[in-house]
Parts: C-alpha cells; structure tokens; sequence
C-alpha cells in the first residue's frame, strides 16, 4: 500500500513538471529585461482574478475575455452596419429616436390626465352650484366613470390609426400650377410627400416644378439633421394634362404609376370661373369651359383614379374639391360655377353607394373662400369687402387642409377649412379684420406670392389660435371630456326633482 501511494505521487509530480515545461513553450517576442529576444509567459491564471501584481490581465487574457457575449453581439452589428464609429453613431439615433416617443407618449398622457381631471371638477363645481343631494352623486360619478372608458377607448383607436398611417404618402393634384393647388402641392412635398402636379400649360409645369425643388432644398437646409430622413423620400415632378381629354388624364395616370409607383392620394384641384355676372353675359365659350373643367374634368380624373387605385393592394383615396352652390344654395351671379359644385356634391353621394365595399375611399375638400385669381376674377368693391372677413391665403388653408388628407380613412369625409371654430372666430372679430386684404378702394394690401414664398418657413412654423383650438378639438382626448359631460348632464337634466332648487 505504501509502495503504491509513492508511485502514485511520483506520478503526479512528473505529470505536473511536464505540463509546466509545455506552457512554459517559448514565445518570440521583444524582451525588455535580456537580448536573447526570448521571454517565457507565466502559466494561466484564472480571469476571474488579477495577477499577483495587480496588474492587467495580458493578451491572452484579453482574448479570453472577447470570446464573451457582448463582444460577440458587438462584433456582429460592426460586421452587418459597417465600423465600430457606424454602430456608435446608429444608437445615438435610436437613443434619439426613443427618446422622441417618450415624450410624445408622456404628452399624450399628460393632455389625458389633464381632461380627465378638468371634467372631474367640472362636474364636482356644477353638482355644488345646482345643490344636488347625495343620493345622485353615486349616479354622476358613474357617468363621468362610463365617459372616460368609452372616450379612452375611441382616443386609444384613433391614435393607432394615426401611427399606422404616417409615412410618405404619393399624391397627383390638378390644377396644381397655382393658387391653391400649388400651395397644396408645396405643404405635401415639406410633409416628405412624392408630388405630381399638372396643367394645361408645359411651360407653367416646368416652372413649378422647378420652384418646387427650390422650397424642398431650402426645407432641407433648415431642417439639418433630421430634414435628412424627413426628406428622404420627396420628391416633386410634373406632367401637362387637359383634364377634361380622357386620353390626357390616362397619360397623367401611367406617368403618375411609373413615377411613383402607386398613387395614395389623387385630388381634383383643377376648376375655373369666368368672375362674377348675371348668367345672360356668359358666352357659349365661357360655359363650356366651366362646366368642362369643373365638371367633367372632375368626373374623367375621378373614374382614371378609381381605376389606378382598385389595381393597388391598398387602395387610395379621392378627393373632390366643393366649393360655393355645393350644398345646393343659390349664387347668384355665378350660376355656372355653382350648378357644376351642386353636381359635384350629387357624384359624391352616388360615388359612395357604389364603392361602398371598395378600398378607393371618395371624399370631399372644402377650402372655403381662398385668396386666387379664381376667387377675385370679376369680384366688386363690395365683395373685397366681405373678403377680408372670411377669407385666408392658399398657404394658410393649405397648411391645415393637408394632414387631415394625410391621415384620411374610410369614405365619404368632409375635410373643411372653414370649421365651426374658425367661422366664430372671424364673426366676432370682424371688426379687426377690416382692411386686412383690400383697402376702402379695392386695392389689394397682402404681399405676392412671390414675397410670401420667401418666408414660407416662417409661415407654416407660427401657430395660430384657431390651429390649437382645432387640433384640440380634434385630439383623441376630447371624446374623454364630450362623452363624460355628456354622461353626466343627460342624467342631471332627466333627473330634476332629485335636486334642491331646480
């Protein structure tokens, strides 16, 4: 036994000594310490731990340690995004980008928070100002309870909506060459949008499109970095059209698919009115033409576009635009151009029990009364008058008309300027408003389009009081305070003899 156990540790310590000659292998490299270029490494030790030194593990301790999963993660995206200062320079915009939807989410949230608690004290000051008693409190809270579920709910699905929706949208617009349907082309195109814009006139087209290049560079230049990805798709080109010649709206349509490859958004801009007179001064000439652009072109451009866009997985949407006699009101001394908006309207209502289950989505567009040659071709003293009241500049309308046909869904949707709000608000200060456009002699007091272009930047970055009261309005939080009031109110009212005074 004893024999065994001394060639056992024998062994072992031969067993050991070999091991230890074979690490201690020589390996070429500058010595410091002697000339002989030769230097022996020290066996191992674990990577958990220091040398005895303290000192730094070496390099085969360094390369023990890349073998980990972080280096391995890192060393993939270097190899799939390119160099170690790409990858830095892709999470500093994700880091950005995060950052982007925590603040928009923790606005959303505040704005929620924000309603939901003023409908709270507005009933709480209402329920102590009508001296209800105790025994309907239960009954109001419940409402106001019943009224933020269901307006959260709304608001939660229309916020998706939105979202699902954002992207660079491809959008053809007639009559774009001026007025407002070149200012509508200009808000898409700042809005990442792909454009084409057509007119009668190649010369007109070439010119616009041109001008248009000229607004998308200068919004790049302004908006530096990240005018970069917002732009990156844009894109402005444009096409002649007559559009009341079938054979022209088709060659719009192939240019507008092999330019853009699909079509989202088609609106019918182009229209026309020979000023403002009794119907009896009207040639056969100026008739026609009215009834032929505003009319059927809008019929022609309307048909090619359901075309292009049943072909497409997605669909597409339509938009018409209204104008005055659209509702069926009489205009005198535009009888022409009223009776071809009423016929507009009645396409409309026919459009939308034929495409009921189509992806084409019809919809109308409502600028109101806009500053353009169409508008004040023919117009007297007295109507410069009442325009200074009720009217705004193509830009202005162009800015709040866009992203609601960015976002538009479904079929059969009015996208108005002149909304509720904004027509109160230029009744009660019409007084103000005086002399805003045209002096007590008719002549004209706002700048050209040219001077105005200039500072379109400016322009679409001020923010007026009817623009915030809209997109309030129109918030997805607003259903939390409607219904909630709502709610409550109907049960006050059909509830009157439970309360003290009333």
């Amino acid at each position: 036994m004893a024999v065994t156990l001394t060639k056992l540790q024998v062994s072992l310590h031969s067993f050991s000594r070999t091991n230890q000659k074979q690490r201690a292998r020589p390996v070429p490299r500058r010595n410091l310490a002697g000339s002989d270029g030769f230097s022996f490494r020290p066996p191992l030790s674990c990577r958990g731990f220091r040398s005895e030194g303290g000192s730094e593990p070496d390099g085969e301790e360094e390369e023990e340690r890349r073998k980990g999963p972080l280096y391995s993660l890192k060393s993939a995206l270097v190899r799939v995004l390119g160099s170690e200062r790409d990858v830095e320079r892709k999470c500093e915009a994700a880091a950005e980008k995060a950052e982007e939807i925590f603040f928009s989410a923790v606005t959303q949230v505040g704005r929620y928070l924000l309603t939901m608690m003023s409908t709270g004290v507005i009933l709480a000051v209402g329920f102590q100002l009508s001296g209800g008693d105790s025994q309907m409190n239960t009954l109001i809270w419940y409402s106001w309870l019943g009224g933020v579920i269901i307006g959260t709910m709304i608001g939660a699905n229309l916020v998706l909506e939105e979202h699902s929706k954002s992207g660079p949208r491809n959008v053809v617009i007639t009559g774009s060459t001026r007025g407002l349907g070149k200012a509508l082309a200009r808000e898409f195109l700042l809005s990442g949008d792909r454009v084409v814009i057509t007119s009668r006139s190649p010369e007109s087209v070439n010119m616009t499109v041109e001008e248009l290049k000229e607004n998308l560079k200068e919004g790049i230049e302004m908006a530096g970095s990240k005018g970069t990805k917002k732009f990156s798709h844009a894109k402005v080109v444009g096409i002649a059209c007559d559009v009341c010649s079938p054979d022209d709206v088709r060659k719009l349509s192939n240019f507008a698919i092999s330019e853009l490859g699909h079509v989202d958004i088609w609106i019918n801009n182009a229209g026309t009115n020979k000023g403002f007179r009794p119907l009896l001064q009207f040639t056969d000439e100026d008739i026609n033409q009215i009834v032929s652009t505003n009319l059927v072109g809008s019929l022609i451009c309307t048909r090619e576009a359901m075309h292009v866009m049943q072909s497409q997985d997605k669909g597409g949407h339509i938009f018409n635009m209204d104008g005055a006699g659209s509702g069926g009101s009489s205009t005198p001394l535009t009888a022409v151009y009223g009776s071809t908006k009423c016929g507009l309207r009645q396409l409309q209502a026919s459009l939308l029990n034929e495409c009921k289950r189509s992806k084409v989505g019809v919809h109308t567009a409502s600028p109101g009364m806009v500053l353009t040659d169409l508008l004040l071709s023919g117009s007297t003293l007295r109507n410069k008058q009442m325009f200074n009241i009720i009217c705004e500049l193509p830009e202005t309308v162009a800015r709040t008309l866009v992203p609601r046909m960015r976002v538009v869904k479904g079929s059969g949707r009015a996208i108005n300027y002149l909304t509720p709000p904004r027509i109160l608000l230029a009744l009660v200060t019409a007084w103000v408003r005086r002399g805003r456009w045209f002096d007590d002699q008719g002549r004209a007091l706002y700048a050209a389009e040219a001077d105005r272009i200039r500072n379109w930047a400016e322009s679409r970055a001020r923010f007026s009081f009817t623009d915030a009261m809209e997109m309030y309005t129109e918030n997805t939080w607003v259903s939390v305070f409607s219904l909630s009031v709502v709610c409550a109110f109907i049960i006050l009212s059909s509830s009157g003899s439970g309360f003290r005074g009333t």
